[in-house]
């Protein structure tokens, strides 16, 4: 599964196969999860189409990697 340019590891959970993406951290990855309804403890490759949209959908909704990296290197100058 590919988000945002990255490719998720797919022998990992989903939990912390979302991790992989700048600015996705464990709390936030299960935050994602159970708001879509994928259970946790699911392995990356197993995922549906239709969980992957549902993930895809709530991730980019997000200020994550190459836009959330710009920011806070705007906020440190």
């Amino acid at each position: 599964m590919r988000l945002l340019g990255i490719t998720l590891p797919d022998e990992k959970r989903l939990e912390y196969g979302l991790t992989a993406l700048y600015g996705i951290g464990i709390s936030r990855a299960r935050a994602i999860l159970r708001d879509a309804g994928i259970p946790a403890d699911k392995k990356v490759k197993s995922a549906t189409t239709e969980e992957e949209n549902a993930i895809r959908k709530a991730v980019e909704a997000m200020t994550l990697e190459g836009n959330l990296r710009r920011e806070i290197g705007q906020n440190v100058k």
